[in-house]
């Protein structure tokens, strides 16, 4: 019988070309599942900050990434509330507005630091860009949109109350963070003076508890929109609002120059909101 010696050092010399020949098959592919996940990786890094450039979360990262400033937008959002929305209320001083959030241009206008209320200058922001925010204005035509600079005003923290009105059901719906809390009926614009619709927000909330007769009831919240039909009413622009009433009968029916008329006791609940609450109307 032969010496088994050689034999056993040639199957353990076998065995050793396959496990080296394994762990590099292995090391092969360790090395090219590392590679997708960097570049997965990165990819959703970039998306992330591309997305958060859009929501207006503005970052170190966002400015290394986003260079294209976003389109201005041409009129109301649809979707309205899936971003969050800001009240955004002068310093003091008047209110450049701008076409683009570009530091190199010129602002379109300037907006007063008070309203012909003697109210400071709000604004309903609505989306951000770095330093810039997305606002809806309180002028003509109902739903413009501009820039202005975040320097420029205080912003409030997301709102959580926001109003809807249903002009064909003539009801005020208050809800908070998107759950009714409470509604109410309404009464809204004629035929020939119809309430606008659209998304506005509050801009002149007057106390009018100690001013009887006014026809407005014991307080009116001026919102940022206006009349399709009229353009002046009782020496204003006519400025739309919701308002309390002394003629509470009225309350259901197409009476109004195009506010919105609901109960004193109801108006004073919605009274207790800040500026800048949104109201939609549709």
């Amino acid at each position: 019988m032969a010496d088994p010696t050689p034999r056993t050092e040639q199957r353990k010399r076998r065995q050793r070309r396959r496990f080296f020949a394994l762990c590099t098959v292995v090391v092969v592919l360790l090395v090219a599942a590392a590679g997708v996940f960097l570049v997965t990786r990165d990819g959703d890094s970039e998306q992330a900050a591309t997305t958060t450039s859009s929501t207006g979360a503005a970052t170190s990262t966002t400015t290394s990434t986003t260079t294209t400033l976003p389109k201005v937008a041409s009129g109301l959002s649809a979707s309205y509330a899936a971003l969050p929305l800001r009240s955004a209320v002068t310093k003091g001083g008047d209110v450049p507005v701008y076409a683009t959030p570009d530091p190199n241009t010129a602002p379109m206008s300037s907006l007063s630091a008070q309203t012909e209320y003697t109210l400071p200058r709000s604004f309903l922001a609505f989306d951000q860009y770095q330093d810039w925010l997305h606002v809806y204005l309180p002028t003509r035509p109902n739903g413009s949109t501009a820039w202005v600079k975040e320097s420029d005003v205080t912003v409030s923290q997301p709102l959580e109350y926001q109003i809807k009105v249903t002009l064909a059901d003539h009801k005020v719906t208050l809800l908070h963070n998107g759950a009714v809390e409470s509604e109410a009926p309404a009464a809204i614009g004629t035929g020939d003076t119809p309430t606008p619709t659209g998304t506005f927000y509050y801009t002149d909330p007057l106390d009018l508890a100690t001013q009887p007769g006014t026809g407005y009831g014991v307080f009116a919240i001026g919102l940022s929109g206006h009349s399709n039909v009229l353009q002046t009413f009782a020496g204003g622009d006519g400025q739309i609002a919701i308002h309390g009433t002394d003629d509470e009968g009225t309350i259901g029916e197409d009476v109004s120059h195009g506010c919105v008329r609901v109960s004193n006791d109801f108006i004073l609940q919605l009274a207790k909101l800040p500026l800048g609450t949104p109201v939609v109307i549709s």
